[in-house]
């Protein structure tokens, strides 16, 4: 586990690779490398509508979701989110059949706006390109940065990654898929069934 002082001084080497970078941030979500953690294998089950997410592609030129008070400071904006991910990493652990990633998602969600940082919630299937509605498995939280750009974090591991990071690991790029929600109400009105 990562102590907040070593997170500061990891942040240097980090920053470069931030700017003009597409951002997200994943939460709870288990990769290749981290702690395992049992998917959940219940058929969903659904009553509302997919009218309350956001189409990813709609996303491509949204800028009322950056961060504008962040402009010109993505790596300030980065080191926030990571110490805020390292935080809640240290103090709040996925348990199958306990912690829901939903709810993990909907409480980081309201930390990050209680710090004056924008996120939007996405649900997707980390082992599935093009994922439907009903194979959704997965909650994390995407950010842009004023300009944005932005990381990728995965509270599972407690680990937060760039864009850059797919080259390595191809895996990552299944964070840029999803539905997407500006808030846990939205979420909340299409999943209410598996919340």
């Amino acid at each position: 586990m990562m102590s907040v002082s070593l997170v500061k001084t990891n942040l240097r080497h980090s920053r470069r690779i931030l700017n003009g970078i597409f951002l997200v941030i994943v939460l709870l979500i288990p990769l290749n490398g981290c702690a395992s953690v049992t998917a959940e294998t219940s058929s969903p089950v659904l009553t509302a509508s997919k009218t309350h997410y956001i189409p990813m592609m709609d996303l491509e030129d949204a800028s009322q979701y950056w961060n504008t008070a962040w402009r010109g400071h993505s790596s300030e904006l980065y080191d926030e989110i990571l110490i805020l991910t390292t935080a809640y990493f240290e103090t709040h652990k996925y348990v199958f059949g306990e912690t829901d990633c939903n709810d993990m998602a909907v409480d980081v969600w309201q930390k990050l706006l209680d710090s004056g940082i924008i996120s939007l919630i996405v649900v997707g299937n980390l082992g599935k390109s093009y994922e439907s509605f009903l194979e959704c498995n997965h909650a994390w939280l995407m950010v842009y940065s004023g300009e944005g750009s932005a990381a990728v974090i995965d509270l599972v591991c407690g680990k937060v990654y760039v864009w850059e990071d797919v080259r390595t690991n191809p895996q990552l790029r299944q964070y840029w898929e999803g539905f997407v929600y500006e808030s846990p109400s939205s979420l909340l009105a299409d999943f209410k069934e598996r919340w």
